[in-house]
C-alpha cells in the first residue's frame, strides 16, 4: 500500500495490524507533517456494529487534548473506506522495552508511569475510561515522552453502551475484577490496570499469570498479588503500598483517583538519584520522511536510520517519490 494516496494523505509503511483494522504511517502532504492513519478493515465497513464503534473511538479521542494522549486530527469516511488521521509518535511501546530489557530502572519506571497517570487524569476528568489499558498501549518517545494510544473500546460515562450487559472486554492479565463480571466500570477500573501495569515497570512481570484466560480471570478475582518487594529487593515500601491499593478487588478500597495515585508515588522519585540507569526507547528501523516543494508538487524523499537509537541517518541514496505520480 505504500505510494498510496487517500485523500490528502500519502501512505509510507505500514505500523502494524489488530482486530479492528491496519495502521499506517503516512504523510499530510497539505500541511507537510508525518501522521498515524488507522484504517478499518474493509469487510468490518459492512457491520453497523463495527463502524459505530470505531466512530465512538473518534469521538472519544477528539475530546482529549493532552501531551500524554496521542491526538486525533481527522475522522474521514470516504466510500466504503473508514480511517482516523492521527499523531504520528516515534517509538517503541512500553511492551517491546519490557520484553526487551525486563523491569525498569525504579526511578525511570515512576517517571514514566507518572506520565501515564497524568494522561489518565485528563481522561478521567472528561469522563473517558479506557478499558484496556496494558503495555501495548503505551508509546515511549526517544525524548522520554509517553503516549497513551488505543482507546478503541473505550467508553464515556454515562453514555449508550455500545456492547452487550455481560460480555467481557479487555485483556486478562490487566482486567479489574468488575471488568471481568461484567459489572459497571468506573475510572477506578482503570486503576486496577494501572496497578497492574506499575506492577509489571518494577518487576518485569505480571502479577497474574496461568495457562489459559479462565485461570488468570480467577486469580483476578480470588488472588491476592504476590509482594513486588519479595522480587525487587530494596523497593521503597510507598511503591508496594501503592500498587497494593490500587490492585484492591473492592473499588471503594483503592484510590479512587489517578490524582492519588499519582501524588503518593511522586515524592518517592524525588529521593531517589537522578543519575541512575536508564534504558533508551528504541525507534523501528523505517524510512526517515523529508519534504520539499518543487513546481509539480510535494517530493517525498526517504532514507532509512542507521539503526533503531536514534544515531544519524547513514548515508544511503535517497528513493525519489513524486507525490503527484499517477
Amino acid at each position: 500500500m505504500s505510494g498510496t494516496v487517500i485523500g490528502n494523505y500519502r501512505i509510507i509503511c505500514k505500523l502494524g495490524e489488530g482486530g479492528m483494522g491496519q495502521v499506517f504511517r503516512a504523510i499530510d502532504v497539505t500541511l507537510q507533517r508525518e501522521v498515524a492513519i488507522k484504517i478499518l478493515h474493509p469487510y468490518l465497513t459492512q457491520d453497523e456494529a463495527m463502524l459505530q464503534r470505531f466512530r465512538a473511538e473518534a469521538i472519544t479521542l477528539a475530546k482529549l487534548n493532552h501531551p500524554n494522549i496521542a491526538l486525533l486530527y481527522s475522522f474521514i469516511e470516504h466510500g466504503d473506506e473508514c480511517f482516523m488521521v492521527m499523531e504520528y509518535v516515534p517509538g517503541e511501546t512500553l511492551e517491546s522495552l519490557l520484553r526487551r530489557c525486563g523491569a525498569l530502572p525504579l526511578r525511570q519506571a515512576l517517571e514514566l508511569f507518572c506520565q501515564v497517570l497524568r494522561g489518565f487524569e485528563h481522561a478521567h476528568a472528561k469522563s473517558v475510561i479506557h478499558r484496556d489499558i496494558k503495555p501495548s498501549n503505551v508509546m515511549l518517545r526517544e525524548d522520554g515522552q509517553v503516549k497513551i494510544t488505543d482507546f478503541g473500546i473505550a467508553r464515556v460515562l454515562g453514555a449508550t453502551k455500545l456492547t452487550r450487559t455481560g460480555r467481557l472486554i479487555g485483556t486478562p492479565e490487566y482486567m479489574s475484577p468488575e471488568q471481568i463480571q461484567g459489572r459497571e466500570q468506573d475510572a477506578r477500573s482503570d486503576i486496577y490496570s494501572l496497578g497492574i501495569l506499575l506492577y509489571e515497570m518494577v518487576t518485569g512481570r505480571v502479577p497474574f499469570s496461568g495457562a489459559s484466560d479462565f485461570e488468570i480471570m480467577r486469580a483476578q478475582l480470588d488472588s491476592s498479588s504476590p509482594s513486588a518487594r519479595d522480587l525487587i529487593a530494596g523497593l521503597p515500601s510507598e511503591v508496594e503500598t501503592s500498587i497494593r491499593k490500587a490492585l484492591e478487588k473492592d473499588p471503594e478500597a483503592r484510590f479512587q483517583s489517578v490524582e492519588q495515585f499519582r501524588q503518593t508515588l511522586e515524592p518517592v522519585i524525588e529521593r531517589l538519584p537522578a543519575t541512575g540507569q536508564r534504558i533508551l526507547p528504541q525507534t523501528p528501523t523505517v524510512p526517515e520522511t523529508r519534504i520539499v516543494n518543487s513546481p509539480d508538487g510535494v517530493i517525498l524523499k526517504e532514507t532509512r536510520l542507521a539503526d533503531r537509537t536514534g544515531a544519524e541517518a547513514a548515508s544511503l541514496p535517497f528513493a525519489t517519490t513524486n507525490a503527484r505520480q499517477d
